[in-house]
């Protein structure tokens, strides 16, 4: 039986399910496995422009399946986190937009994964929760990364040291996610979103994103960075269209590298 599923709910984009209602869509061996090969898939297509990422069953995801864990030596735990770190990698990396469609609770690991996308939308119903203190662990999944990036320094030590969970609310006012919308409406508001990205212009996002990911940089850093990204947007396709729209007053119609309108 299948963990991870992936669905195709509109041209050019593609969601991927966490199915494991037994267990809230924790985040076991075989679920990770299944997870990352499912979005190689998806970034290998050159169909997809965007990824929608959720769960199934009314719960993004659970977490850490703690039923897996017990206590373990020291080899076997970073072998463990290592298994994790080429999914977390390819997540954080994709140059195609992944929008987060959060119903219910994304705890721990969940909250991690959630974290990577691009962008997140959360049912008014739904949780994002770090309580890794709990049960005597560090938070993970890139969240010492992603988290400060969302909601700054202070918030993310407050987020960590109380081991909270943050309902939508609270979420959108910190900056945790990005728009709350009824429960019903999550995964409808996440397609449009990921629809609204799928048209950004692909080559210019991707390097967008990279330069994101390296934050916080020198000025001088950031000074290098934007003269080699900007010199390969000048030469490129995607500005020329962008400045032939300006020019005639009509919205940019960006197309992929195989000649396809996005």
């Amino acid at each position: 039986m299948s963990l991870v599923r992936t669905e195709r709910p509109a041209a050019g984009i593609a969601r991927i399910v966490l199915d494991d209602p037994g267990k809230r869509n924790a985040l076991s061996a075989a679920l990770r496995q299944e997870l990352g090969a499912a979005f190689e898939a998806a970034l290998g297509d050159a169909a997809v422009r965007a990824i929608v990422l959720t769960g199934a069953n009314g719960a993004f995801c659970a977490g850490g399946d703690l039923s897996s864990m017990g206590i373990m030596a020291a080899d076997v735990g970073r072998a463990r986190m290592k298994a994790s770190h080429r999914m977390i990698r390819t997540i954080a990396a994709a140059e195609k937009p992944v929008v987060a469609a959060v119903e219910g609770p994304a705890m721990g690991g969940g909250a991690g994964l959630a974290l990577l996308a691009d962008a997140i939308v959360m049912g008014d119903g739904a949780m994002i929760g770090f309580p890794y203190f709990k049960v005597g662990l560090v938070p993970d999944y890139g969240l010492f990364h992603t988290l400060p990036r969302r909601v700054g320094t202070g918030h993310a030590r407050r987020l960590f040291n109380t081991a909270a969970s943050v309902r939508a609310p609270e979420a959108l006012a910190i900056g945790l996610c990005d728009r709350v919308v009824p429960d019903g409406e999550v995964q409808d508001a996440a397609q449009e979103q990921a629809a609204l990205l799928a048209n950004l212009p692909a080559v210019a996002f991707a390097m967008t994103k990279q330069q994101l990911g390296q934050m916080p940089m020198s000025l001088e850093a950031a000074l290098e960075m934007e003269a080699l990204a900007q010199t390969v947007a000048f030469g490129g396709a995607e500005h020329a269209e962008g400045r032939a729209a300006f020019f005639e007053k009509r919205r940019p119609v960006f197309r992929r590298d195989d000649g396809a309108e996005r």
